[in-house]
């Protein structure tokens, strides 16, 4: 995809997520290193200090719904849909399991995380998580295979940017986090504030 259809896509994701009224995480550098933290235990942290999850899941991640052509083609979005068998979202059981048990809290099974890849940053780009109750037309619904309810939601322009990413459940001393790890459309490790990242060319 051309930077001018992503910086598009990144216009219309602006918009939409404006719409939704969803709370949006803004990314700044502190003076010192710390956990930028958000309501409902999801939060941005620092990855030098934290402890990813060494073992993906033996079964592949669920694709419980993907966008339609005609919801894409309707919005004028200029993004096509990968095929389903090239869809790809790992996540970590310890992720799921944290997922879980925000679903038993809000008691709603269909509770989700979001993910979306949005511009800013000191990157380019930077990711933004937020609780969604309900997915949209636009996005993916990924599940772990095992651990359930463990809701991701992701919508399809931002895929195009995360595809084959792994999304885990960062801990440290000072706090815990759902992170973004291993995306193989980011050049490098990123910032260390590990949000923003460089698309690779």
């Amino acid at each position: 995809m051309s930077q001018a259809r992503i910086s598009k896509a990144l216009k219309h994701l602006y918009r939409l997520s404006t719409q939704r009224g969803q709370l949006a995480i803004t990314h700044s550098i502190p003076k010192k290193p710390q956990a930028l933290q958000f309501q409902r235990s999801i939060s941005t942290t620092i990855p030098r200090h934290a402890a990813l999850a060494t073992s993906l899941p033996t079964q592949p991640t669920v694709v419980l719904h993907s966008p339609s052509p005609e919801h894409i083609e309707k919005e004028e979005l200029d993004i096509e849909l990968l095929p389903l068998e090239q869809v790809k979202l790992e996540i970590t059981d310890r992720a799921a399991e944290q997922l879980r048990k925000i679903s038993e809290r809000e008691n709603n099974q269909n509770s989700a995380l979001r993910i979306s890849v949005e511009s800013g940053g000191c990157h380019g780009y930077q990711y933004k998580m937020d609780l969604a109750k309900e997915r949209s037309p636009d996005d993916y619904q990924f599940s772990h295979p095992s651990i359930k309810p463990s809701n991701i939601l992701v919508d399809a322009v931002s895929l195009s940017l995360l595809n084959g990413s792994t999304i885990d459940f960062a801990t440290e001393l000072i706090g815990s986090s759902f992170r973004v790890a291993h995306n193989p459309q980011a050049k490098g490790s990123g910032c260390g504030c590990g949000v923003s990242w460089e698309l690779k060319e």
